[in-house]
């Protein structure tokens, strides 16, 4: 189901007719592809590997907590793909609303097929499930990351609190909130041979820890965006009205690529929207021109997204 929205029908009638305009009027006045204002903040949470605090105006508030622990390889070979994802957990929880677990029902803006089974550890909430996929999409990149030598690897545990108590929490705001978080992680420096099947060593001194993410390193971790269309007109960072509102709805997951702000699609969900300015029960389709527009447009406005979250990051970067 789309998210709820407070408009009754003939405000929604009004709206979507302003969104098909040519040009179109945005009731923030924002032009298509403007994002809403986003203040963020990193590594504040103590005993966390990294962290992150995002605001989006209308979208809420989320805070993410990175924490690491080292753990043998379930076999003494090289992990399988299956032993592989399972280096990562990740747990949603909206502040009032409980964890993103079997029965939570947490959804992830109204995206299509959020849900369903995918490993006890993330449950059926949504949220967790979206986002564990979206770090899986883009490739073995945060994996081998995570490994640390022969036999053992990092464990990460990836902590979203959504402190906007809501049913279906924004995808960008949980994306770029996870995102800068892991941007913002650093582990301790091994200290021990890296082809030694021993228990790793590591230095405690947290001067010389290492980022999981080298600033010049790519592909950076991985963002979602939300993209809505209404006649021709294509609109990024859609707000809840405006879901409310729209014809058809995608959720292009990508990552930057290279430091000229390039992104590969690595993931393109279907979002639940309203019914636009059909009756109850119609829904117009998405032909392929209208298709690539969307993904087009979150292709090349991510980058900039991206790059910013990410110069910010480096910019509050401590140690502790």
């Amino acid at each position: 189901m789309p998210p709820p929205t407070p408009l009754s029908p003939p405000e929604l009638s009004y709206l979507y007719t302003s969104l098909a305009l040519s040009p179109p009027i945005r009731p923030d006045l924002r032009t298509s592809f403007q994002f809403r204002p986003i203040v963020a903040e990193c590594s504040f949470l103590p005993h966390c590997n990294g962290s992150s605090r995002i605001c989006m105006a209308e979208a809420g508030e989320c805070i993410v907590g990175v924490k690491a622990e080292v753990e043998k390889d379930a076999t003494s070979k090289y992990a399988t793909v299956i032993e592989r994802d399972k280096w990562i957990e990740v747990s949603v929880e909206v502040a009032g609303g409980g964890a993103s677990g079997p029965g939570s029902g947490v959804g992830v803006g109204g995206i299509s097929g959020a849900g369903g089974a995918a490993g006890k550890d993330e449950g059926d909430g949504g949220a967790a499930v979206w986002l564990k996929e979206g770090l899986l999409a883009g490739g073995a990149g945060i994996l081998d990351r995570l490994v640390i030598s022969k036999g053992w690897h990092w464990k990460l545990y990836i902590d979203v609190l959504l402190l906007t108590p809501t049913s279906h929490p924004p995808p960008l705001l949980l994306s770029a909130a996870t995102n800068m978080a892991l941007d913002s992680t650093f582990l301790p420096k091994l200290i021990s041979p890296h082809d030694v099947d021993d228990i790793p060593a590591f230095s405690d001194d947290w001067g010389i820890s290492v980022p999981l993410y080298e600033p010049s390193t790519f592909p950076r971790p991985p963002m979602s965006l939300p993209v809505i269309a209404v006649g021709d007109n294509v609109f990024l960072d859609p707000s809840v009205a405006e879901i409310a509102a729209a014809e058809v709805g995608l959720v292009v997951t990508l990552t930057l690529a290279d430091a000229e702000g390039h992104c590969d699609i690595v993931g393109v969900r279907g979002m639940e929207v309203g019914r636009g300015g059909g009756k109850e029960g119609e829904r117009k389709g998405i032909s392929r021109k209208l298709l690539r527009q969307m993904v087009g447009a979150c292709v090349r406005e991510a980058g900039d997204v991206i790059k910013g979250l990410g110069e910010s990051t480096r910019q509050q970067m401590f140690r502790a």
